[in-house]
């Protein structure tokens, strides 16, 4: 069932991203998340030795996927009780199993939420979140999302399609601050912020990194305030 919400604290989340960029094992996370061995196995990308800690596999940057064509899917972030929030799919004919996700689908599986609301987001873009349709609901109705003043562990950091000229908005979860003030005109306060982000990497796609890559592009700090 799409739509999906699971109650997460700050806490939570942040243990979450750190999953998702490798760092913490699948068994400190909530019990939301779905652990069975054959589930992981099914899924694929899963080491599962008896003694060994689960560590959340590589997953690769897609924004969509194209079968014949055909624009077929987004990519990752469709339910926030999956142990990754990847899309698995396999091109006609071939026995390799593709591990994708993009941004969204990061912080929505992180956060707790499915990215398609056809309730509670249907007021913009049909239900679909995305960069920009959240912040539009942040910066208006705020049904779904709030604007931070600054950095919080837990919440997002996002930018919209066409910031300082990149056609494609981008958002990352808030795993610290390394700061005690925020002034967002200092690159400096934006190099403290230590983030998580499904991003075009070559190889591993899932990774921490810093809120550097946003600052100068009027990039706002957002919060889900989804409940189930």
């Amino acid at each position: 069932m799409r739509g999906q919400v699971v109650p997460l604290t700050d806490e939570q989340r942040v243990r979450r991203l750190l999953y998702l960029a490798g760092e913490v094992p699948l068994g400190a996370l909530d019990s939301y998340v779905r652990t069975d061995p054959i589930e992981l196995h099914a899924a694929g990308g899963y080491e599962l030795g008896q003694l060994e800690p689960i560590f959340c596999p590589t997953l690769f940057y897609r924004m969509h996927v194209e079968l014949d064509g055909q624009d077929v899917a987004v990519n990752g972030g469709t339910d926030p009780c999956a142990p990754d929030p990847a899309t698995r799919w396999r091109f006609p004919g071939s026995a390799t199993q593709n591990r994708t996700c993009d941004c969204v689908g990061g912080v929505a599986w992180a956060g707790g939420w499915d990215r398609y609301q056809p309730q509670r987001f249907a007021h913009i873009y049909k239900g679909w979140i995305n960069t920009d349709s959240m912040r539009m609901d942040a910066g208006g109705p705020q049904k779904c999302f709030v604007r931070e003043p600054r950095p919080m562990p837990g919440a997002m950091i996002v930018y919209a399609s066409g910031a300082a000229g990149i056609k494609v908005g981008h958002v990352a979860g808030i795993v610290a601050y390394d700061g005690v003030e925020f002034d967002p005109d200092v690159a400096e306060c934006w190099s403290r912020i230590q983030c998580v982000e499904v991003a075009a990497y070559q190889g591993r796609a899932n990774r921490r990194t810093t809120g550097r890559h946003w600052f100068g592009k009027n990039a706002w700090f957002v919060r889900s305030i989804m409940v189930p």
